[in-house]
């Protein structure tokens, strides 16, 4: 078995071997127990680490590299929903409670109760 790469959390080692059995390379996680429950030693036990066999081992390291340079690349921007402009404008429109901003209406009697400051 060779070490492939190192993590510093279970999850992320488990995510990166789903990312290696996507590509037909069978892989384990190693040290992932004793890196929860000792966590505050993670780098002292060199981290959580995904093996491979010896055969898959320069296959699963270029996988590596190309697993690094999405995560770095991130997701495709989407542009946000700007549903609040056309609910503003309906409410003041419609001369409605703006719940966004914590307005209520005032009735007449209420005004007429207030003492006079």
């Amino acid at each position: 078995m060779t070490t492939v790469a190192t993590f510093d959390s279970p999850e992320e080692a488990h995510l990166f071997r789903a990312f290696l059995g996507a590509h037909d390379i069978g892989a384990a996680v190693l040290d992932e127990h004793l890196a929860q429950w000792i966590w505050y030693y993670i780098q002292a036990i060199g981290g959580v680490r995904v093996v491979v066999a010896g055969p898959d081992a320069p296959r699963a390291a270029n996988l590596y590299r190309e697993y690094t340079e999405s995560l770095r690349r991130g997701p495709h921007p989407v542009e946000p929903v700007r549903w609040w402009l056309p609910v503003l404008l309906l409410s003041i429109l419609i001369d409605g409670p703006l719940p966004i901003f914590g307005r209520r209406r005032v009735k007449a009697r209420d005004a007429d109760e207030r003492p006079a400051s």
